[in-house]
């Protein structure tokens, strides 16, 4: 090769150099590959469910005393009224179901989700759907603190219902996070609330990534990234656990999730002292309880 093509061809490689590292810096410019990029909006949108004032009070109280740049992360909207008097033009790409670890969706909230979803004369259908995905993935038992994606299907029939399937806020997933074995008091397990949402988070962005991993390789399997979810304040009905406790559990594993995607040079190579601080931001809501 003559002097000046080894000249030529040290200057497109530096051109290149130049341009991939553009790519890396720059996340507009990941958008070209999905499957390693991370949505631009960290958080999905949160439809907060408080049936009573006492929730959406010690929600809004957490967020100015937790995370005051909430709001500027995601668009929240608090609605204090019963699933069933949510605005019909509404649009939830997933629903959160506390439900128990073993995926029967009768009781409470739950039970007013299969009153909600599937066909009118099939009540046991979203719970067939739930325990369906949780022996798939959990051999039928999903611990306390977990979050599993469970695809609704309301297009697929039914052999047990002679009515179509209802789907009022064209809902496409259920996030399935336990904070109970079974129905009981789970005012003991102090950071269940933390590690619901905290996997509720991974399990939202892991779904979202492999969408855009599939749609990027030619290879859709049709499923849709999950953008905007509706959440009930976890834990606090049979479970017990304090409004003050689920509200500041739950801003905080927000808060820690987002650094955590905005600094994974920290987070990705964790020591003790930063480890210890945060837990310490966690352990004072429950402490409060204790002490009361």
């Amino acid at each position: 090769m003559s002097w000046s093509a080894r000249l030529i061809a040290f200057a497109s490689g530096l051109i290149k150099a130049r341009v991939n590292k553009q790519i890396m810096s720059n996340p507009e410019s990941q958008q070209s590959n999905p499957a390693g990029a991370h949505s631009t909006k960290i958080l999905p949108g949160l439809h907060l469910l408080c049936m009573h004032e006492k929730f959406s009070d010690a929600f809004n109280a957490a967020v100015e005393k937790c995370y005051p740049a909430l709001r500027q992360k995601t668009q929240i909207t608090i609605h204090n009224c019963g699933l069933k008097f949510l605005p019909e033009d509404l649009r939830l790409d997933a629903v959160v179901s506390p439900a128990n670890s073993y995926g029967r969706l009768d009781g409470a909230f739950d039970d007013a989700l299969a009153r909600t979803y599937g066909p009118k004369d099939d009540y046991g259908w979203i719970t067939r759907k739930a325990q369906k995905v949780l022996y798939e993935k959990w051999r039928g038992f999903a611990p306390p603190g977990t979050c599993t994606v469970v695809p609704l299907d309301h297009d697929q029939t039914t052999s047990q219902s002679r009515t179509s399937t209802r789907n009022p806020w064209d809902t496409k997933y259920l996030l399935l996070c336990p904070t109970v074995r079974i129905p009981d008091v789970v005012e003991w397990d102090v950071e269940v609330v933390y590690e619901c949402v905290w996997s509720l988070l991974c399990a939202v962005d892991n779904h979202n990534r492999d969408v855009r991993a599939s749609t990027f390789a030619g290879s859709s399997t049709g499923a849709k990234e999950i953008n905007t979810i509706l959440m009930t304040p976890l834990g606090t009905g049979v479970g017990g656990i304090s409004p003050q406790r689920w509200a500041e559990q739950c801003v905080i594993a927000m808060k820690q999730y987002v650094e955590a995607v905005e600094h994974p040079e920290t987070w990705a190579n964790l020591h003790w002292k930063k480890i210890l601080d945060d837990h310490e931001e966690i352990a004072v809501t429950y402490r409060k309880d204790a002490n009361a």
